[in-house]
């Protein structure tokens, strides 16, 4: 997006603005994939971005859809129609799809990276180290 600055961790903007609940979310998503998947290069960490934007509007869609049901069930007043809550669990049904499907593309492209020169000297050092306890 022109204009606006990177955000911290070079994490890449998906939202016009990062400052309220949603971008709290989404950067907390996207490290948590990190952490698991990363580190990403330029195509997996797009994809990571877009896989985090998709998890916040998975939980977004669910609260919508709860608050519906409950609405609809408990309310007083003024409710939900029968249409409205049908809606909202469509698109909480396709918001949990969208989000599968694409975690599931995160974790086959991140499964294809090579690893970081500072992995294969962890992975050495473990070796060494266990070879170090059997003898």
């Amino acid at each position: 997006m022109g204009g606006k600055r990177g955000l911290k961790g070079d994490i890449p903007r998906m939202m016009g603005n990062h400052s309220g609940w949603h971008g709290r979310r989404y950067r907390r998503v996207y490290l948590d994939f990190l952490a698991e998947l990363g580190p990403f290069g330029d195509l997996a960490r797009m994809e990571a971005a877009r896989v985090a934007a998709l998890r916040v509007q998975l939980e977004v869609a669910t609260a919508a859809l709860v608050d519906a049901q409950r609405s609809r069930r408990d309310g007083k007043g003024r409710r939900p129609s029968v249409q409205a809550v049908e809606r909202a669990a469509r698109r909480a049904g396709l918001a949990d799809g969208s989000y599968s499907q694409a975690l599931d593309k995160l974790r086959e492209l991140a499964g294809e990276r090579r690893p970081t020169p500072d992995e294969l000297l962890d992975r050495v050092h473990k070796a060494m180290r266990r070879e170090a306890r059997a003898d």
